[in-house]
C-alpha cells in the first residue's frame, strides 16, 4: 500500500469557505471562534503505537538535523495507514479572527472530510479517492462526483502535511530542528517564500503534521492545528448513497 499524504482537505470548496468567512468577518466585526472541544471521539486504539514511536525518534534523533537532510528525515519517518483527526484552522483579519474546523478520516487513501458548523455539526462532507471527490449533506440519498483535476492538497494549502514540506524548494528552508512541545517530540522545520513565512510542526509520535503558523510581512495570518484521535475511522463513513461497499474497495488497486 502506498504511503499517504496526510492530512489534507480538498481544493474544491475550501476557497469558498474562506472568502465567506472574510467577509462575514468584515461584516460583522466580531471574531466568530470555534469552541476547543467541538468533536466528542471516543478511545478505541491508538493509530500510532510505540514501536512507530520508536522508529521515528531512531530516526530524527541520531543524526544531527540541519536544512540539507531535513526532507529526507521526514519523508522516512512512520505514519499510520488509518488514523482519525481533528482539524481547526484559525485565520486573523486585521483585528479579528475565525475558525474553520472538520474532521478527517483517512483509510486505505481514502480521505473523508467532515466540514463542522459552529455548534459541532456537520455541514456537509466529501469523500476523496483515486481523483474523484464525492460531495455529499450527511445522511442524503444523493451525492455528486467530479474529478479533482489538478487540484490536489497542495493547491489550497489550507491543510498543509508532511508532503508540503517535501514540496518545497530547497531554498525555502530556513532552519530545523528536534524539541520537545506539549509533552511530545517535535520536529520544525522554518520556510520563507518571498514574504510569506511557514513554522511547520510535525510530531515523532505518528509522523504526522502536528501544527504550523504562517505569517506575512511579520503578521501572523492563519495558524493550523492537527489534532489525531485515538478512535479509528469507521470503513462504513466511506460508504456511498446506494452502494453496499466503501469507496476504496470499488476498484482494483
Amino acid at each position: 500500500m502506498k504511503k499517504l499524504k496526510p492530512p489534507m482537505i480538498a481544493a474544491v470548496g475550501t476557497i469558498g469557505i474562506i472568502t465567506a468567512l472574510l467577509i462575514s468577518l468584515y461584516l460583522s466585526g466580531v471574531a466568530y471562534k470555534v469552541p476547543d472541544d467541538i468533536v466528542s471521539l471516543s478511545n478505541e486504539r491508538s493509530p500510532a503505537d510505540k514501536e512507530m514511536l520508536e522508529q521515528n525518534l531512531k530516526i530524527a534523533g541520531e543524526v544531527d538535523i540541519n536544512n540539507s537532510n531535513i526532507k529526507r528525515i521526514i519523508q522516512t519517518l512512520s505514519r499510520p495507514e488509518e488514523y482519525k483527526a481533528v482539524v481547526t484552522n484559525t485565520i486573523y483579519y486585521d483585528d479579528t479572527y475565525g475558525s474553520i474546523s472538520c474532521v478527517q478520516s483517512v483509510i486505505d487513501d481514502a480521505f473523508r472530510i467532515d466540514y463542522l458548523k459552529s455548534d459541532g455539526n456537520i455541514e456537509y462532507s466529501q469523500i476523496i479517492y483515486d481523483n474523484v471527490c464525492y460531495a455529499f449533506i450527511p445522511n442524503s440519498e444523493n451525492y455528486n462526483s467530479f474529478a479533482l483535476g489538478s487540484f490536489s492538497e497542495n493547491s489550497s494549502a489550507m491543510i498543509p502535511s508532511y508532503q508540503t514540506i517535501l514540496d518545497l524548494p530547497e531554498n525555502s528552508i530556513t532552519g530545523s530542528r528536534l524539541l520537545e512541545e506539549d509533552g511530545q517530540m517535535i520536529v520544525e522545520v522554518d520556510t520563507i517564500i518571498d514574504n510569506s513565512v511557514g513554522i511547520y510542526k510535525i510530531s515523532l509520535k505518528n509522523g504526522l503534521m502536528y501544527s504550523a503558523d504562517f505569517s506575512e510581512n511579520g503578521k501572523i495570518i492563519r495558524k493550523v492545528k492537527i489534532d489525531v484521535k485515538e478512535e479509528m475511522p469507521d470503513k462504513n463513513d466511506f460508504i456511498l448513497a446506494g452502494d453496499v461497499k466503501p469507496v476504496y474497495e470499488k476498484t482494483e488497486k
